[in-house]
């Protein structure tokens, strides 16, 4: 394998990053250095911007998918890089430079050495960022024509040993969505107060009861609901609040709990607000769904991680972030596993974040033995 190319190939992926729904520099970028590695087959705009390279086998055999993300993040970085972003706001502060170099090396060692049995597909996958990337793909008819047996993906992890592979069964990543709460009262007269509706004091009691609902109910796991964003009323000193705008995020380590805080939320905010006369607009925006992983593959990680003797940690708990991948692993038996990116590492979407080069290969290799385990 030719580690400098793919290294080479991050750079240039971390000068030029772009943002969920926009990634089609980084997609062609992709997609030629695919045609340099003798894809039977490459398919371009798959769910927006999505690249899939595939190698056919000579035989039959399981079908295996692997995927990596191409948007970066609404991120200023601040490292001092000679390959720093060359776009003021936008960087990859993820990793999902180096996840994209990753799969670049499997193609590359594709084109050396072709599957015998089963097709490898290598999918790249637009818009992770915002959750809506794996629904677009999965709902695409270019992609609904593929077959796949099994489906694969890594993410680094700072603060893990760097270059170890870590993993579990069950629940890899947190479910999560964003909610935002609208109420809507009535304006009145800053010094007549009672002829309006003022939604003031139905957001303080819905902050009290988010902390009473992870408190009183009995849920499997960890469970968490964050305040990020809140308006009441407009910036005057002379008009009572007619409105007001609540934004939280909901997270859950298991998928029955997910539902559970959703479905009590729901239900205790329109409560509040009807108590209040107000009217209430429930909207959700960026939904994954909790990322589960299979027993059976992720025995194959471990086995992979120890013939290649890669330190392997089997977690005891999920990671808090949310990932769109487990869109996948309900359509075929699949894992997404940790590459441990250093302890120094700064953490995922901090601004002075940088994807390690020298854990490219061991990501490499990890998938690479992946796709020997399962088809010799």
């Amino acid at each position: 394998m030719q580690l400098n190319k793919l290294i080479d190939l991050r750079h240039v992926l971390h000068q030029n990053p772009e943002l969920s729904g926009h990634e089609e520099n980084t997609a062609k970028t992709i997609s030629e250095f695919l045609g340099l590695c003798k894809a039977n087959q490459i398919i371009e705009n798959v769910g927006g911007h999505g690249v899939i390279g595939i190698w056919n086998g000579s035989e039959k055999g399981s079908n295996i998918l692997l995927r990596a993300e191409l948007d970066a993040l609404p991120i200023q970085e601040t490292n001092d890089l000679p390959y720093a972003s060359g776009i003021p706001s936008i960087s990859h502060k993820c990793g999902h430079d180096g996840h994209m170099a990753i799969l670049c090396g499997v193609a590359l060692k594709l084109a050396e050495d072709r599957p015998k049995q089963g097709d490898i597909i290598l999918l790249f996958q637009p818009a992770e960022e915002t959750g809506q990337g794996a629904k677009a793909v999965l709902s695409d008819k270019k992609f609904k024509a593929l077959n796949y047996d099994y489906a694969f993906a890594l993410h680094n992890l700072p603060k893990r040993k760097k270059g170890s592979i870590l993993c579990k069964n069950g629940s890899f990543c947190a479910a999560s969505t964003g909610m935002k709460i609208k109420l809507t009262g009535k304006t009145a007269h800053a010094s007549q107060p009672h002829t309006g509706n003022n939604p003031a004091m139905a957001v303080a009691q819905m902050m009290f009861c988010f902390d009473r609902i992870l408190e009183t109910t009995e849920f499997n796991n960890k469970t968490l609901i964050t305040l990020t964003h809140t308006t009441i009323g407009e910036e005057s000193f002379g008009v009572s609040a007619g409105h007001a705008e609540i934004w939280l995020t909901l997270r859950a380590f298991e998928s029955h709990d997910f539902d559970l805080l959703k479905l009590l939320v729901e239900r205790e905010t329109k409560s509040i607000a009807s108590k209040y006369s107000l009217g209430i607009d429930l909207t959700y925006h960026e939904s994954f769904e909790a990322t589960e992983n299979h027993s059976e593959a992720v025995d194959i990680v471990k086995s992979v991680a120890s013939k290649y003797s890669i330190p392997y940690k089997s977690m005891r708990k999920p990671n808090p972030w949310s990932e769109d991948f487990g869109l996948f692993l309900k359509e075929a038996k699949g894992a997404m596993f940790g590459l441990g990116s250093g302890k120094k590492t700064p953490d995922l979407h901090n601004p002075d974040y940088d994807f390690p080069d020298e854990i490219i290969d061991i990501g490499v290799q990890t998938f690479w033995g992946i796709i020997q385990e399962i088809n010799t």
